[in-house]
């Protein structure tokens, strides 16, 4: 007889990889045939974890056809079973394993737009904070070089794909199709939570830059200089301006520095 704890991991395992390694010995079910019973655990789990990456990669879905996908799914579940019980959080390894799936090697706009879902899924997810107004802020001197806090769900991506075209594509309700807004080229994405919604930007090199460096926390100063470098007409205070237009500032924290001897 296995020990309550090991006979539950190993109960879990078999359903998460879609097979049924315990003993049928070790099974009961009244007059039912036990493994007959494990399987429709397996089904029921693998129907449930395919509605949620269906929910979370809807644009995918429509990119690949909807029997593609849920094969697509079936083998990332059976490889990548969840890791926690949230679900909300399941599907992080998603895009990446698309990327491996040789079908749509010729097709990589795909696994580029999971990546966008999924960044979207993320910061759906994240905490949303109060945001500031410029005028909280309006005794402090930037060569004080503050800390500007943003918003924890704020998410970049840049990708060699247009990636926020195609999703932006399947976003009006018709049928579109599947290929539409493909084209190679560059597209730096800003996104973030936006109360229950999610706002999503395309930029420039420059602000894209600046907002990296916020994120990051290396400081105004530097997230100018960043910007600077790459645009050397980078408009500092527009760019101020959308960002706590954008209820993206959480706070602006003066550093202290210690008094000289």
């Amino acid at each position: 007889m296995l020990p309550l704890e090991h006979l539950q991991t190993s109960l879990a395992r078999s359903v998460l990889a879609m097979e049924p390694p315990i003993a049928a010995t070790l099974l009961t079910a009244g007059k039912a045939d036990p493994l007959a019973r494990l399987r429709i655990y397996q089904n029921n789990t693998r129907s449930s974890l395919t509605a949620v990456l269906m929910a979370v990669f809807p644009v995918t879905v429509r990119l690949v056809d909807e029997r593609f996908f849920r094969y697509a799914a079936s083998e990332f579940i059976r490889r990548h079973p969840p890791a926690e019980s949230r679900l909300a959080r399941y599907g992080a390894g998603f895009p990446r394993f698309l990327k491996s799936i040789d079908t749509l090697s010729d097709m990589p706009i795909v696994a580029e737009t999971a990546r966008l879902e999924w960044a979207i899924a993320e910061a759906l997810d994240a905490a949303w904070l109060p945001p500031r107004s410029l005028g909280d802020y309006e005794n402090i001197e930037l060569g004080t070089s503050p800390d500007v806090l943003v918003q924890p769900s704020l998410r970049l991506i840049v990708s060699h794909w247009s990636i926020l075209s195609v999703w932006s594509a399947h976003q009006q309700g018709a049928e579109a199709d599947r290929h539409s807004a493909w084209a190679r080229r560059a597209e730096r994405v800003a996104l973030w939570r936006a109360g229950d919604s999610i706002r999503l930007v395309q930029l420039d090199r420059a602000n894209f830059a600046f907002l990296h460096s916020l994120k990051h926390g290396l400081g105004l100063e530097h997230a100018i200089s960043r910007a600077l470098a790459l645009d050397p007409s980078f408009d500092l205070v527009s760019a101020l301006v959308r960002l706590f237009g954008d209820g993206l500032v959480t706070d602006v924290r003066i550093p202290i520095h210690p008094l000289a001897n």
